[in-house]
């Protein structure tokens, strides 16, 4: 049994005889049917993962996973045991545990929109068809510049919709342009309005979270040590799909702001399901800041993250 259909199984298991859920609230939940549950249930006990208790190695994070959900009031919260002090281990594991979540509500005719970065290219690139039809995968964020291309999210909507057998859209253009009006007149192009439009129609949105010292925009040079000098005396600490927000989870209102090609935090909220996956230490100031902000619907990370956001809560 692979380690994703083990914790999905524990996690029902959980809901079940823990929670107390009944199988009917548990299907709603998992947009599967009640006989599903009931069969699953049965699988759980059978493979020996419940017994008089839920024996499994991911219990203590479904643990944390609800003290999280409660204290943050987030609809749900997934937390992967960190297995490896390797950091593309863990960006494995962060993009499977969105894999599989992505499986459970990924329906026909869906438009998906993605933004960029090494996280979201790992789940482009691992992701496959589960036979949904007719998805369209759409980016939230203009390009960061030629190096890391492989990162942009023109780049990791083309790998995404090959590996759905779905449609992609690009955003040809920078993130950072040189003013408003340039950026005015880019929103003027009817292709590029499009595909802005595209995404902003989504039913999900997923996204990473970024640290502003240690982001990849900063490495290669998107943001130069000038901007992120101002950034930091705004009390910027970090960012989601390149809005800069401070320790309360509020958007930083920058020199940037006026002439970035995104869409804005009031877009990105009415975008039905928000799916942000980060994890690392040096990300949980900025992971911690977008829960207090409540800047999505849905949250994958790690336990050494998951402790230490929750050591301010005991």
């Amino acid at each position: 049994m692979d380690d994703n259909k083990k914790r999905r199984l524990a996690e029902i298991a959980y809901m079940y005889y823990i929670d107390g859920m009944s199988q009917s609230e548990i299907a709603r939940e998992y947009s599967i049917s009640r006989s599903m549950v009931s069969t699953m249930l049965s699988e759980a006990r059978a493979k020996g993962i419940v017994k008089i208790q839920i024996e499994d190695s991911d219990l203590y994070c479904l643990e944390l996973q609800k003290k999280m959900e409660h204290v943050f009031g987030i609809k749900k919260i997934i937390i992967i045991p960190r297995l490896s002090k390797n950091e593309t281990n863990l960006l494995y594991q962060l993009a499977d545990s969105c894999i599989d979540y992505l499986n459970q509500i990924i329906e026909d005719n869906m438009t998906i929109a993605v933004s960029w970065g090494r996280t979201l290219y790992q789940i482009a690139n691992r992701i496959r068809s589960k036979g949904k039809s007719n998805l369209t995968i759409s980016p939230l964020v203009g390009g960061i510049g030629n190096e890391m291309n492989m990162y942009h999210s023109n780049v990791i909507c083309d790998i995404m919709a090959n590996n759905l057998g779905g449609n992609s859209l690009g955003l040809y253009a920078p993130v950072f342009v040189s003013s408003k009006e340039v950026k005015d007149v880019i929103f003027k192009d009817k292709s590029i309005n499009k595909v802005i439009e595209t995404s902003r129609k989504a039913h999900i949105a997923i996204v990473s979270i970024g640290n502003i010292l240690s982001s990849v925009m900063r490495e290669i040079g998107t943001l130069s040590e000038e901007d992120v000098s101002k950034l930091l005396e705004l009390e910027a600490i970090g960012d989601i799909n390149t809005i800069f927000i401070d320790k309360n989870g509020k958007v930083v209102e920058s020199h940037l702001s006026e002439r970035t090609i995104a869409l804005t935090i009031e877009e990105l909220k009415r975008i039905p399901k928000i799916i942000a996956v980060a994890g690392g230490v040096e990300k949980t100031e900025a992971i911690h800041a977008a829960l207090k902000g409540k800047l999505m619907d849905v949250l994958v990370t790690d336990e050494e993250v998951a402790k230490e956001i929750l050591k301010n809560y005991e």
